[in-house]
């Protein structure tokens, strides 16, 4: 009888115990370092108390997020490969890019929304330029003055938030894309473009630092950590929509089984109080969603952004 009870109570340990898997990997578009780079990091951490085993951060940045997706797509241990990816990769790309070569839809699983991060406008400071409405009306009054933004590349979500700002403020700003981030914000501060439309997570020490000045906030909502910035609708600039999310998707080879286990993870990790803290303190929040809300949310943000592509005739060689 005592074997018997050992052999059940053994049997049960296994079935609660979560499920083992091969190095669980989560592959980042960005470089070391980057916003979304620090977020995979504090996920990380956290999926691995939750799964009870090591999760690692691999970076492989470049083409606007599509050498780590078909990276991922090609994983020969798709059960063990999370993607943390922004709208880039699963939203942009396949409405602006007629060669991408991947399907984001049949290619990959949805598993969880992971967070909606805080988006500005930012310029080189100091300034005097007061806010978001002020530039506008010295871009309408200067014709001699040509003004720019700079942006990670064609199709980034630094790029299509400059297109609608356009769009809501009836301006024409000259599109200068760069190769990253990086350099873009080396020319802001030198003033060597105007303005920069990107998540807060990537320019808050350079607005800490006072090199750049926020000028408003994309979206309907203020940020506590810049509590003084009025949003752009405040402002009277509409229809400049919030693009700075982060989900978390899998090869679409993974097992339904795997996708679950990694979504509730998920679920848990981000109500962690600990998480919460990390990620506010960069701009971050929180935002969960389950799979098949999430995959509704895919669906919804491709067609805004393939919209919008189109209406401004934007291609890859703008």
């Amino acid at each position: 009888m005592k074997k018997y009870l050992l052999l059940l109570y053994c049997f049960v340990q296994v079935m609660l115990s979560p499920p083992a898997f091969a190095q669980l990997k989560i592959i980042v578009a960005f470089p070391t370092g980057g916003p979304t780079d620090r977020i995979a990091r504090v996920l990380a951490e956290r999926l691995g108390a939750e799964l009870k085993q090591a999760v690692v951060v691999e970076n492989k940045p470049g083409a606007s997020g599509s050498i780590a997706a078909n990276y991922v797509i090609r994983s020969t241990s798709p059960n063990s490969v999370l993607f943390l990816s922004s709208a880039g990769a699963l939203t942009i790309n396949p409405a602006i890019d007629p060669k991408l070569g991947y399907d984001p839809v049949k290619d990959f699983k949805p598993v969880s929304l992971v967070t909606d991060t805080t988006s500005v406008l930012v310029v080189g400071a100091p300034t005097d330029i007061v806010d978001a409405a002020d530039l506008a009306v010295r871009i309408k009054k200067d014709s001699s003055k040509v003004y720019s933004a700079g942006s990670s590349g064609i199709g980034a979500t630094s790029h299509l938030s400059m297109e609608m700002f356009q769009e809501g403020a009836d301006v024409k700003i000259l599109h200068v894309p760069y190769k990253g981030a990086a350099a873009v914000f080396t020319d802001l501060v030198g003033k060597r473009v105007d303005m920069f439309f990107g998540d807060l997570p990537g320019v808050q020490s350079l607005i800490q630092a006072e090199k750049l000045k926020v000028l408003g906030i994309i979206g309907n909502q203020r940020s506590a950590l810049l509590p003084g910035v009025r949003t752009l609708a405040e402002q009277g600039i509409t229809g400049v929509i919030p693009t700075a999310w982060y989900g978390m998707v899998m090869a679409a080879s993974a097992d339904d089984a795997v996708i679950q286990t990694m979504s509730v993870a998920l679920e848990r990790s981000l109500k962690d109080p600990k998480v919460i803290l990390q990620l506010e303190a960069m701009g971050a929040m929180p935002m969960y969603q389950a799979t098949a809300d999430f995959k509704e949310f895919l669906k919804k943000d491709a067609g805004r952004w393939d919209a919008l592509i189109k209406r401004r005739h934007l291609k890859l060689d703008n």
